[in-house]
């Protein structure tokens, strides 16, 4: 796979997090509780939301980690640094 259809496929799966965050955090803040069982339902909606959003944390940190690798080689490449 070519670096374009990665970092195409990284951010998609980033905007789909994204959207997933959103949606759930509105059904969170204005989801009507009218008894027992829609109680649990939020509770697992909120379960879900700190999942999701430690999975998108995770994957900021595996990109900032990928650019700041490619930073590290350029800069060795400009000073002629093996590795």
């Amino acid at each position: 796979m070519s670096d374009n259809n990665e970092d195409f496929t990284f951010n998609k799966n980033l905007e789909i997090l994204q959207d997933q965050i959103a949606f759930i955090s509105d059904r969170i803040k204005n989801g009507r509780i009218k008894d027992v069982k829609n109680e649990e339902i939020k509770i697992k909606w909120i379960r879900t939301l700190g999942y999701i959003c430690k999975t998108h944390a995770n994957i900021r940190e595996v990109q900032k980690l990928d650019e700041l690798e490619e930073e590290v080689k350029k800069l060795k490449e400009r000073l002629d640094i093996g590795e």
